[in-house]
């Protein structure tokens, strides 16, 4: 059974509810969609890239608390845990004000965008379509107020 076939059973088995509502992270177009790697350390894109507007409030998709912020390869990260191993990564930001271990509500802000946020979901290792697994579908990211249209 291949790497994408096992994230994907993982998702469905150790699913958590969705927020209900989820709240999106901010308004624009997916320009990269979710690519599940062949193996846990081989290329793929594991996450999805949203186009947005530079200095966009980057909000929390659903309460949880924050265990990561800081740079990797000069790229700003906020890791959010949600709880039952799920872990919500927001990356690309341009600035961020939030610490780790501090908890946060559905849609608070998080940071400010640059002109892309990268947004990720892992179920405890392993990397799962964020679209689906937080309830939005494959193609559109439906929040209060907000939508995000795939392609």
């Amino acid at each position: 059974m291949g790497f994408s076939v096992i994230s994907q059973l993982v998702a469905v088995l150790l699913a958590v509810s969705p927020p209900v509502p989820p709240v999106a992270p901010v308004r624009g177009v997916v320009i990269d969609g979710f690519r599940a790697p062949a193996c846990q350390r081989c290329a793929g894109h594991r996450g999805v890239t949203i186009a947005t507007t530079t200095g966009t409030p980057v909000r929390a998709v659903t309460a949880g608390v924050i265990v990561f912020v800081g740079q990797v390869a000069r790229v700003l990260y906020v890791v959010q845990d949600i709880g039952r191993g799920v872990r919500v990564t927001y990356g690309r930001l341009s600035s961020s004000d939030v610490v780790s271990g501090s908890t946060v509500a559905a849609g608070e802000v998080l940071g400010m965008s640059s002109d892309q946020l990268y947004l990720g979901v892992r179920v405890h290792s392993l990397y799962v379509n964020p679209l689906q697994f937080l309830g939005f579908g494959a193609g559109h990211l439906v929040g209060p107020g907000s939508v995000i249209v795939g392609r």
